[in-house]
Formats: structure tokens, C-alpha cells, sequence
């Protein structure tokens, strides 16, 4: 038989590339995990720079109308000094209340423990079937937890204050090299791929800034009643309470129950079963049931275009590598990852699945 008979010819089958579809599925497989190392070790680094850009788009436009008035050296000193200097003093106005909530420690446990037992003797005379004979290691438990919570306030404002020093640093540096990044882009590119850079560019940056002056008014409207409600029932750290739940609206669901849950579980803690407690948890929980459906879809509006399922996934995300900074980070992280997204064909229908309806 012929060596070139036409029925043994090969080559008009296809080719069996399995080795090359394990290969890249290897390289992705490795590059994922090597940026996940990478973005756990450069945590503390990459966390503030990017806090510094998102502000960074949204002080830009003021710099360029700024510096046309007052110079370049001045505007940058005012715009970057004044927000670092706003987030340094918001740190230690916080941290002094974090403070004065760490001595009352103690206080706080002692009066836990008093409303275990009074608890415990309420459930004894009414309902007898449901006690146990020992409660005592429940009791410890629930002081230990009260413990950790303020140990972990106390750390993340230390942490908040070195990050907002570092945050201003950068942002001194972005706002003087913002303003020459189109002529650099227009340099470095032809002419047609520079426009197109120059213009997702344009489009992060109206997200960015839509969403997060929508979110600072609407965080804003939300914080200033919780602060007043509680100072005017007697609860003490209002203006604490106050800050975290401004930026516990930044993040999205998980946010709202906890700037609900710590100053009202705070409050009834503090004063026991009587009138304040019970006055500040239904007050606030008017204000945040108005705020979630009138105040922040109204402001919002269509500031993020983002499926609530893909927020969700990318709370645990950025949540599981970054923590509670990374929860702030994610909508805005998405949101600028789905714009960029719509610009190539291979992941423009990936972007569209991304989006709400």
C-alpha cells in the first residue's frame, strides 16, 4: 500500500490540542494564585493606593479649575493637604471616642454580666423549662465577645489613622502627575489607541466620581440623624457611632446591619431594659429602613450600574482578601473592572452579564 494513499492522510483531521488547553489553563491557573499571594503581601501598600486614586478622580477636576486661579503648587497643597488633613483629624477625633470606649471596658463587661443574670432570673421565674443550671460559661463568652469587638474598633482606627497619612502622601504625588498623563498617553501611543485609552479613562472616571459623591451625600444624610438620635437619647460615643456608620454605608447590605446593630446593642448594654435603648433601636431603625428605600435610591440612582448579585461576589472577594478595607473598595473596584471590560471583544460579554438590569 502506497505510503501516500489518500485514506491514510491525516491531515485533514483535527488535531488533538489538549496539551495546549492544559497548558493555559496552567498559566491562568498559576497567575491567579501568584496575584492573589501578591495582593495579600502588598496589602498595605496597594490599600491606600488605591483609596488615594479613587480620590484622586474625584479632587481632579478641582485641581484643574483650581490651578488656573492659584498655581499648581498651591492648588495641590490645599486640595491634598486638606484631605489628608480631614481624614488625619477624622481619625483622631474617632480614635479619642475608640479610646475613651476602651477604658469603659470593664464598665461595659461588668454591666454585661449584670444583664446575663437578670436575664437569667427573668427566664427562671417565667419560663422555668427553658434554664439552664449552668450559665456561666455563656456569660464569660458573651464578655469575652464584647471584649474583641472593642479590641478590634481599637485596632482598625490605629490602622485607619497610619493608612490616612499614607493616603494623603500618595495623593500628592497623583494629583501633580494627573494633569500631564493625557500628553504622556498621546506621546506614548498612536494617535488612535491613545484616544481610546484617554476615553476609559473618561469613562472610570465619571463612574468613580458618580458614585462616590452620590455615596458621600447619601452616607452624609444617613450618619447625621444616627449621630443626633443618639446623643439626644444619652448614648454615650454618638459622634463614634455616628462615623462608623458613615462608612459602614459605603458597604453595600452587610454595611447597614452592622452600623444598626453595634449602637443599639451598645446602648441597651449600657443602660439596661429602660426607655433609651428601646427609644434609640426603633428610631434608627425608621431612619435606616427611610435611608435604604428613599434617601439612597433617589441619590444613587444609576451611579453604579452593577448586578446586586456580582456586588455580593465581590464583597467576599475583596472581603476575603483585604477585609473590611477591601469591602470599601468593592463596588468601585467593579464597577471600574466592567467599564474596562466593555472596551475589549473578548470580555464584552462578560462585562454585560456583570451589569444589572
Amino acid at each position: 500500500m502506497s505510503a501516500h494513499d489518500p485514506t491514510h492522510d491525516t491531515s485533514q483531521f483535527p488535531r488533538w490540542r489538549a496539551p495546549d488547553t492544559l497548558r493555559t489553563v496552567a498559566f491562568v491557573l498559576m497567575g491567579a494564585a501568584a496575584g492573589w499571594y501578591l495582593m495579600l503581601q502588598l496589602a498595605s501598600v496597594l490599600r491606600p493606593l488605591l483609596v488615594a486614586v479613587l480620590l484622586a478622580y474625584v479632587l481632579m477636576p478641582y485641581h484643574s479649575r483650581l490651578r488656573k486661579q492659584v498655581g499648581t503648587p498651591a492648588s495641590i497643597a490645599i486640595l491634598a493637604g486638606g484631605t489628608a488633613a480631614a481624614l488625619v483629624g477624622l481619625a483622631f477625633i474617632t480614635s479619642a471616642s475608640v479610646l475613651a470606649l476602651r477604658d469603659d471596658l470593664p464598665q461595659l463587661t461588668q454591666r454585661a454580666d449584670d444583664l446575663f443574670v437578670t436575664l437569667e432570673r427573668g427566664v427562671s421565674a417565667h419560663a422555668p423549662w427553658v434554664s439552664r443550671n449552668d450559665t456561666r460559661p455563656m456569660r464569660v463568652q458573651a464578655t469575652e465577645q464584647i471584649g474583641l469587638v472593642v479590641r478590634l474598633i481599637v485596632a482598625g482606627v490605629a490602622t485607619a489613622m497610619i493608612e490616612a497619612g499614607v493616603v494623603g502622601l500618595y495623593l500628592l504625588f497623583l494629583l501633580l502627575e494627573g494633569t500631564q498623563l493625557p500628553a504622556r498617553v498621546r506621546r506614548a501611543y498612536p494617535k488612535e489607541r491613545a484616544e481610546q485609552i484617554l476615553q476609559v479613562a473618561g469613562e472610570v472616571n465619571a463612574a468613580v466620581i458618580s458614585y462616590l459623591k452620590a455615596k458621600v451625600k447619601s452616607s452624609f444624610f444617613l450618619a447625621a440623624p444616627v449621630g443626633a438620635v443618639l446623643w439626644a437619647t444619652g448614648v454615650n460615643f454618638s459622634l463614634l457611632w455616628a462615623v462608623l456608620t458613615f462608612l459602614c454605608n459605603f458597604i453595600p447590605y452587610i454595611g447597614t446591619v452592622v452600623a444598626y446593630s453595634l449602637p443599639v446593642g451598645f446602648a441597651f448594654l449600657w443602660f439596661g431594659p429602660s426607655w433609651e435603648p428601646f427609644a434609640a433601636a426603633a428610631l434608627l431603625l425608621v431612619w435606616h429602613g427611610a435611608s435604604a428605600s428613599v434617601i439612597e435610591p433617589m441619590i444613587l440612582g444609576s451611579a453604579v450600574g452593577i448586578s446586586p448579585l456580582v456586588i455580593l461576589g465581590s464583597l467576599a472577594f475583596w472581603g476575603l482578601l483585604w477585609g473590611v478595607p477591601g469591602m470599601f473598595l468593592a463596588v468601585p473596584l467593579t464597577a471600574v473592572l466592567t467599564i474596562v471590560m466593555e472596551h475589549f471583544e473578548q470580555t464584552r460579554a462578560l462585562a454585560k452579564l456583570l451589569k444589572g438590569g
